[in-house]
Parts: structure tokens; C-alpha cells; sequence
């Protein structure tokens, strides 16, 4: 998959290379032939072979991680590929289509990967806000100070989860256009996360501790935009 990636800047900065090319010659329009285009095939080809590609790269870790895997990153690379080769064949208005299709599809896999983010950090937010009052009250019982720190990294964990779903509440309905907002709002979920995973390495005994950062080992990887490899023994 490395390699494909690759491969796949080396074919972007063709493209762009050559729709500036392009570009320059749509100048030299001659009247003749009829009305020049609404649609633009050239112009959107140069932004979404740019802006598709970056979106897929920014995914991928989610897709690897809590998507449909490789699988799911080889098809929306093979489509980006396709639309790539209808414009070196100078087909450009399919090349546009395709492109268009291609943004379409990242946008579906952006909007799950969002939902699952979501409901993930929607269960740990309860998880953990049930954690530290039930842990800060044994201490107040005790007389001891409850500890401040994990107030503000559950109040972080909160302003996180709320720009993040702002955004889901926008945008999950969406069917077209670009998952920019979508990978922001992933952002701030892995944010969210990383607080509340604070608040357990802070507030759970050892014992405990081991178990939930094993439940959570995958997220771990994840929010630091890392791919996990589960190693499960082969017989």
C-alpha cells in the first residue's frame, strides 16, 4: 500500500503538471465551435486530484483502524487511479465524473468512520465521567483532595467531543461534496479520547488499568494516526 502511495503522488504531480498545461489552452477557445462549457472538467480535475488524494491519505489510518481495512483504501485508490488515466487519455469530462464519484466515495467512508468515532467516544465519555466522580468521591469520603487534574482533562475531553459534534450533526446527513469537516471532526474525537484516556491511567489501580488500556490498545494506536497490527498467535 506504501508503495501505491507512491505511486500516486508521482501520478499527482503529472496531473497537476499537466491540467495547468491544459488550463493554458482552454484560453485559446475559438467561438466557432459553439459556447464555451458551464462545467469545467479541467478546472475540477487540477482541485479534486489534489484535494481526493490528500482526503484519502488523511483517512487511511481510520479506514485501516476501525474501516473496512486495505480493502477498503485499494478502492477508493483504484477509482482515483481510473479518473487519473481517463485524463491522460484526454477524456476529461469522464476523468471530471470519475473524480466527482471518487469525492462521493470518500465522503461515504469519511461520514462512517465519523459515526463510528462518535459512538465510541460518546460510550468512553460516560465511562469516564462515571469513573472520576465514583473515584474523587471514595477520596472526598476519605478526606481526601479530589484530583484536579482529571477535571480538566474530562472538561477537554467535553470541549473536543462538542466541536466534534457540531460537526457530525452538520454533516451526517451529507451526500455530497467534500469530507474536509468530516476528518476535523475525527480529529477532535481522537482528542476527546486521548483526555479520557488520561483520566483512566490517572484514577484506575493497576490492575484495572492494564485491563481497559488493553481494551483500548487499538485507539491508542489510532490517535496517534498509527495503523494496529494485531498479533494473534497462528497455530
Amino acid at each position: 500500500m506504501a508503495k501505491g502511495f507512491r505511486y500516486s503522488i508521482r501520478i499527482l504531480f503529472i496531473i497537476i503538471t499537466v491540467v495547468s498545461q491544459a488550463g493554458a489552452q482552454s484560453i485559446l477557445y475559438n467561438p466557432l465551435y459553439g459556447p464555451p462549457r458551464k462545467y469545467m472538467p479541467v478546472s475540477l480535475v487540477k482541485r479534486l486530484s489534489y484535494e481526493n488524494f490528500k482526503h484519502i491519505k488523511q483517512l487511511t489510518t481510520a479506514i485501516m483502524n476501525f474501516g473496512g481495512g486495505e480493502s477498503e483504501v485499494d478502492r477508493l485508490v483504484d477509482q482515483y487511479a481510473e479518473a487519473s488515466a481517463l485524463f491522460f487519455q484526454n477524456k476529461y469530462d469522464e476523468s471530471a465524473d470519475t473524480f466527482l464519484k471518487n469525492e462521493k466515495e470518500i465522503l461515504k467512508t469519511a461520514k462512517k468512520l465519523m459515526k463510528k468515532y462518535h459512538d465510541d467516544s460518546d460510550r468512553l465519555l460516560k465511562e469516564s465521567i462515571k469513573l472520576n466522580i465514583r473515584e474523587n468521591l471514595k477520596k472526598a469520603l476519605k478526606g481526601e483532595e479530589e484530583n484536579s487534574a482529571t477535571i480538566r482533562y474530562l472538561n477537554s475531553a467535553k470541549f473536543a467531543i462538542q466541536k466534534a459534534n457540531d460537526i457530525y450533526d452538520r454533516y451526517k446527513n451529507a451526500q455530497i461534496g467534500s469530507p474536509k469537516e468530516i476528518i476535523t471532526a475525527i480529529y477532535y474525537y481522537r482528542r476527546a479520547k486521548e483526555n479520557m484516556f488520561y483520566i483512566h491511567e490517572v484514577q484506575l489501580d493497576e490492575a484495572n488499568k492494564k485491563k481497559f488500556f488493553e481494551k483500548y490498545k487499538k485507539d491508542l494506536y489510532d490517535n496517534n494516526n498509527k495503523v494496529y497490527k494485531s498479533r494473534v498467535k497462528q497455530n
